[in-house]
């Protein structure tokens, strides 16, 4: 008769716990259920929406050499689209720096230093990061702006940059009438270039005529 009493004591204790907390326990596994639910989809609409970018982004490339007027607005108008409607994705950074060369193109310096200055500020793949900033140094100092742009350079790279940034700060000191700086900055370029198997052709032209006027 005790492990009875001891039993319906047991059930009667589960039911009182039920009526006090029941609610509250549903609730938590609602919340905690609706959560996941929500992050998945969230993940789905996120991949579904990388896809939309990635086949617009495609579009962008299959026509972008061509000379045809209606392509060439085309091209233009799936750029927007990129930058607008897929603006969290990494494809509004590439329409950037597609926007970057056509307003270099077009003589309009300063837009295309907005364009390369929004991905330096939004990329997280940090090559597309140092692609931007060395593209952005050669704006600001086709700008004039030659103290900005060696500002720009002077920052670490990883290897695949390296001899990029190198010709930049050459190509900076040059302007500036630096030519013992220029000269070491084109001779570690030229290192760079051949430590990742680079040949640029018009980087020893740079190096060869400083050594001349040496």
């Amino acid at each position: 008769m005790t492990e009875m009493r001891t039993e319906e004591e047991q059930i009667e204790a589960i039911k009182n716990w039920w009526k006090e907390n029941g609610k509250q326990t549903v609730v938590a596994v609602v919340v905690v259920a609706a959560s996941w639910f929500g992050f998945q989809g969230y993940k789905a609409q996120e991949q579904a929406t990388g896809e939309a970018a990635s086949a617009i982004y495609q579009q962008v490339l299959a026509i972008n050499e061509s000379t045809d007027e209606a392509d060439k607005g085309r091209r233009s108008l799936l750029l927007d689209q990129l930058s607008g409607e897929y603006k969290d994705t990494v494809y509004a950074q590439y329409a950037a720096l597609f926007n970057a060369k056509d307003a270099v193109d077009a003589d309009d310096l300063a837009l295309a230093e907005t364009e390369l200055r929004s991905v330096m500020n939004n990329a997280k793949d940090a090559a597309l990061t140092q692609l931007a900033t060395a593209r952005l140094a050669r704006v600001l100092l086709a700008m004039d702006k030659a103290d900005e742009a060696l500002e720009l350079v002077q920052a670490s790279t990883t290897a695949a940059f390296e001899a990029e940034f190198e010709e930049t700060k050459g190509d900076i000191y040059f302007a500036k009438g630096d030519q013992d700086n220029a000269r070491d900055a084109y001779s570690k370029a030229v290192v760079a270039a051949q430590r990742i198997g680079a040949n640029n052709p018009v980087l020893q032209m740079k190096l060869d005529d400083l050594a001349v006027s040496k």
